[in-house]
């Protein structure tokens, strides 16, 4: 179905009239829970409001790959948006400013109200393609920051859960529960932007199980798969909060380091292949056990394209497999 959002396809625009300071004027452009509130509060007997009740959320509905799907539950302000990771909502996306946006909860005593404000952003802040210097938000209005779109409303734990669901779909290996090709390496070319504009630094470990075809070929696939879903579980506790791990392949693995050197890299690799080495998967009462090899890359010492870093790694990986495996080979090692 074609996108019909109008917005900020016409950059540099120069804010004057055609500006939006949009207002609430009368109930009917509140929601049901606007209503609610306001009668709550022109009725004290029945106590006061508790705040924590009061939650906002924020759902990227188009964007890149790495941020569609992402739900987002505030109930404090301000809320910055923009490209920044300090940012409470952050995106990955060139177009949208470092700082774009900021959103307050304003509460009195008739209603909350969210008010969303432009801070001179470079490609502007449009709700429902018209562009803002500030504007009042209502349940399921649709924000554009550059290429992203943010579909506003209230907390409501159905459709959080689905967002939730729809977001683990798109994004995860279903055997696994480690990211899926599609959005590893998507993300990977995000890094590589990041790093490029900030002079920083990452790097890859690419991970592939050995003798993994005797695996399904002594035990069967039932057994490949429990040892995939072993591998995984090893992954995930070796892992910081900022690494991101993803399956690439059948047997095989690729993992991002931000902020992290290729000593650091082998490091981490070098943990999880004894791990590996000391893992025992029983499968209807056999043993099931065997090893991994890694090939490792720099961005910037090896590559500082994410295609060319990927590929150094894979070629580190392939060597490790040739040259006995159970081992790690560098980017550097490859001749």
């Amino acid at each position: 179905m074609p996108r019909t959002f109008r917005g900020p396809r016409n950059r540099g625009i120069h804010y004057g009239e055609q500006m939006s300071d949009r207002t609430i004027q009368d109930t009917d452009e509140l929601t049901t829970l606007d209503i609610t509130r306001r009668r709550h509060r022109m009725n004290p007997g029945q106590g006061d409001l508790d705040e924590s009740e009061f939650v906002i959320s924020f759902t990227v509905i188009h964007g890149s790959e790495v941020d569609f799907g992402k739900h987002f539950l505030f109930s404090q302000s301000p809320i910055l948006i923009g490209r920044e990771k300090t940012n409470a909502l952050c995106l990955e996306d060139d177009k949208v400013s470092k700082i774009h946006s900021e959103v307050n909860i304003i509460r009195n005593q008739e209603l909350e109200q969210v008010v969303i404000k432009d801070l001179d952003s470079t490609n502007g802040t449009f709700v429902n393609g018209e562009p803002v210097r500030q504007a009042v938000l209502k349940s399921g209005d649709k924000i554009e920051l550059g290429d992203s779109v943010l579909r506003f409303h209230y907390k409501d734990e159905i459709e959080e859960e689905y967002h939730s669901k729809l977001f683990t779909f798109a994004a995860t290996d279903s055997l696994t529960g480690l990211y899926n090709r599609r959005y590893i390496v998507n993300e990977l070319e995000n890094q590589s932007k990041i790093a490029r504009r900030n002079e920083r630094i990452f790097s890859l470990i690419v991970i592939d199980i050995d003798n993994f075809k005797q695996i399904n070929d002594i035990f069967g696939h039932l057994a490949g798969d429990d040892y995939l879903k072993k591998m995984a579980f090893v992954l995930n506790r070796s892992l910081r909060e900022q690494d991101i791990c993803g399956r690439i392949g059948g047997e095989e693995f690729l993992i991002i380091l931000p902020e992290t050197d290729l000593e650091g890299a082998l490091k981490l690799a070098t943990r999880i292949r004894e791990q590996i080495e000391k893992t025992e998967l029983i499968h209807q009462g056999r043993v099931v056990k065997t090893t991994v090899s890694a090939g490792i890359s720099q961005f910037g010492l090896h590559a500082s394209k994410s295609r060319e870093l990927f590929n150094m790694a894979d070629m580190a990986l392939q060597k490790a497999k040739k040259t006995g495996k159970n081992t790690i080979t560098l980017a550097n090692e490859v001749t």
